[in-house]
């Protein structure tokens, strides 16, 4: 998610994004669950949290 205001950008800052790309798995609360995952491990954690 992005306004373009580069690293000024208030989400950024709320969730400590430090480089591009970033990922981030939020709960229903808004909790992060995962971050910085890729590849197999990215679907992995997708595949376990929607069987739940």
């Amino acid at each position: 998610m992005s306004h373009l205001k580069s690293w000024d950008e208030p989400i950024a800052a709320q969730y400590k994004v430090e480089a591009i790309p970033a990922t981030f798995i939020l709960d229903a609360s808004g909790k992060i669950v995962a971050k910085d995952l890729r590849g197999a491990e990215l679907k992995a954690k997708i595949i376990e949290l929607l069987a739940k």
